[in-house]
């Protein structure tokens, strides 16, 4: 036979290639069995090739499920990091929420008080009692099933007197709801099977009304108490702090008022005016906060203190209540006689520069913000900037003292009683003085003197002494809405002004400057700036003109309280008394220039004038009945000093003219 001619071998299917290929790099084509491979016969090699192929895929296969595996439990544990690490605090907080809330801590606003101690502002705690009926009704039928349900004699017991108490004539009795009032809000009953909550759930109240009802709103807790005493379910209470104010009237200027603002979406009560406005941080405080712990809706208890409060500090003034409401009722009666637009006053001590009072008519209750309006509200010793007239004479002869040029025994010529000083101007006295020294004139108040002691000074030593005084500057009160005044510097040509301005015309000044330049002559010339905070460090003082010089014009000034002044009115028994009148023409504010007919009257003085003790200044703005200072506010003053002198026990000066009442 012959020998079959050996075939070459058939080129590798493509297949075939592919196996071998991803044989060598595969682990399963490593292990494959080479032992069955051989086996094969020659013509199955194709489905070798398929076989290698389905091994290709399920490594594939086996490689994407652990590619998938990879990267999910890379997704878990990035999540996991971003959860646990990254962002943890976000999301603990956000968990927190859940079951926690935060309660703010409510704080003790600080009291106002007066330089004695007692209380001018201060908090009341002020209750509303509410009643729901739901959750009376709820109660009700609650205590209804535990004693139906109720094995033992004690647990009946128990409940049925928990029903007895809940009678609703003894919520009547001691509320202003009557008993059948109560029993429709309730909507009670007794029908219902208690024991089907379904049926409970329908017969509750429901709509306006259901939830809360007030017993009492803002009640004081004496009166609360009554119904809170009840033990009765539905029954709950509101606390409030609600600021009160003693001797409102005299005192609102000063302390102003507090009242609800909204801040963003929260209802604020807080300090609207007066040292309520401008020391509102102080007495505040800082409320603190508490992390509470969530049921349902429901406080359960207190975690921990988030945020200490701070309570509100008290505030205590200069002001003596006593020398506050008798200034006060000193000026309402001045109103009431002389029929005053407004009228004003102030106290100060001499010796410190403190405020003892100082108060405006017409005022308001600031207990009652109903009653205010533009014209009650306005605290006018530091708000009002006016042209006080004579009073600024003792600083004119001060001027003249300083310059050099002026002595006591200097005479000043004023004959014939009036002075033409160009533009037609022409300055009057209310007689021909002739010639007189400056004691004169401050006693007879001559414009006349007044205009040629300035004119004979430079053109700016009016104003520079004014300045020194303090007038065209702010106090040291730092009151809200207070004014600097206004005192012009009048150049060499301008005479009028120059001449004015040395009998209070021309510039303007408030009643606390008034009151701090007088309380500077009595204190020898050295200014104590005006002080109304008591805790506040005292202003540093400084010397304004000499102790001689001081002590001179206040011996002028005492001739005013004396025979032939222009202010007998002003003199009380057993004391020396300093002081100035001053009556000056009303700027009309619709028309513009001087007002027909309508004036402002002024006293300032100092007493015991031999050693000044206290100063004390009264305003009556536009007095119907009586025309000059000397008639109007002169006695006011005499009334008020003498009251400041028997309060602070000031020994007599002079000796008593038992004559006089």
């Amino acid at each position: 036979m012959k020998k079959p001619t050996p075939q070459k071998p058939k080129k590798k299917s493509q297949e075939s290639d592919l196996a071998d290929k991803l044989g060598k790099l595969g682990s399963l084509g490593k292990k494959t069995d080479k032992s069955s491979q051989k086996k094969l016969p020659k013509k199955n090699k194709s489905h070798q090739g398929v076989v290698l192929i389905g091994g290709l895929h399920d490594v594939q296969r086996f490689q994407a499920i652990w590619v998938i595996m990879v990267i999910f439990l890379a997704i878990l544990f990035g999540r996991a990091w971003w959860l646990q690490v990254h962002n943890a605090d976000f999301y603990i907080q956000k968990a927190n929420e859940f079951i926690t809330f935060r309660q703010n801590l409510p704080v003790q606003r600080g009291m106002i008080l007066d330089t004695n101690g007692v209380p001018l502002a201060a908090n009341a705690p002020l209750m509303t009692v509410v009643f729901s009926p739901y959750d009376y009704a709820n109660a009700y039928y609650t205590n209804k099933r535990f004693l139906q349900e109720a094995q033992s004699e004690s647990a009946k017991k128990r409940y049925s007197q928990a029903l007895q108490n809940m009678d609703l004539t003894r919520l009547a009795g001691v509320s202003n709801i009557p008993k059948q009032t109560l029993q429709a809000m309730v909507k009670i009953d007794d029908k219902v099977n208690v024991k089907k909550e379904e049926e409970i759930k329908a017969a509750l109240p429901k709509g306006t009304g259901s939830r809360r009802v007030v017993v009492f709103n803002k009640t004081t807790p004496e009166i609360a108490q009554t119904v809170i005493d009840l033990n009765m379910a539905g029954i709950s209470v509101e606390k409030h702090e609600q600021r009160f104010y003693l001797q409102p009237e005299p005192n609102a200027h000063i302390l102003g008022y507090m009242s609800q603002i909204t801040k963003g979406k929260k209802s604020v009560y807080t300090g609207r005016s007066g040292l309520e406005l401008t020391h509102n941080e102080y007495l505040s405080g800082k409320a603190g906060q508490m992390l509470m712990l969530r049921g349902f809706g429901t406080q359960i208890e207190e975690v921990k203190e988030i945020k200490p409060r701070t309570d509100g500090e008290n505030l205590t003034l200069t002001i003596d209540s006593r020398l506050q409401y008798i200034l006060y009722k000193e000026l309402v009666e001045l109103a009431r006689i002389q029929s005053v637009r407004s009228a004003s006053g102030m106290v100060v001590d001499v010796l410190t520069g403190d405020v003892l009072a100082m108060s405006s008519w017409p005022s308001y209750n600031s207990n009652n913000l109903s009653e205010l309006n533009g014209t009650n509200e306005r605290n006018r010793p530091v708000m009002d900037a006016i042209e006080p007239g004579s009073v600024m004479k003792p600083f004119t002869v001060a001027a003249a003292l300083d310059s050099g040029k002026y002595n006591l025994n200097t005479l000043i010529h004023t004959s014939p009683g009036t002075l033409s000083v160009g533009d037609g101007r022409v300055i009057r006295d209310s007689a021909n003085y002739g010639s007189i020294t400056m004691a004169k004139l401050i006693q007879k108040s001559s414009n006349v003197g007044s205009a040629k002691i300035a004119l004979s000074l430079p053109a700016d030593a009016i104003a520079k002494i004014q300045t020194r005084f303090g007038f065209g500057q702010k106090t040291n009160l730092n009151m809200a809405g207070e004014v600097a005044g206004v005192v012009r510097t009048p150049k060499r040509g301008e005479i009028a002004l120059r001449a004015t301005m040395a009998y209070g015309y021309g510039q303007e000044v408030t009643l606390a400057q008034i009151a701090q330049a007088y309380a500077t002559l009595g204190n020898n010339g050295v200014m104590h700036p005006l002080r109304l905070i008591k805790d506040d460090p005292a202003p540093q003082s400084k010397r304004i003109i000499s102790e001689s010089h001081a002590q001179s014009i206040v011996a002028m000034m005492r001739t005013v309280t004396e025979q032939g002044g222009t202010a007998l009115d002003a003199a009380i028994n057993g004391y020396h008394v300093a002081g100035k009148t001053g009556t000056s023409r009303r700027i009309d504010p619709v028309k513009g220039g001087y007002a027909e007919g309508q004036y402002r009257n002024i006293f300032a003085g100092v007493a015991p004038a031999s050693n000044p003790r206290f100063a004390v200044v009264i305003v009556a703005e536009d007095p119907r009945k009586q025309k000059y200072a000397g008639q109007t506010v002169a006695p006011v003053f005499a009334k008020v000093m003498k009251e400041v002198l028997r309060l602070y026990n000031v020994p007599f000066d002079k000796p008593l003219d038992v004559a006089q009442k």
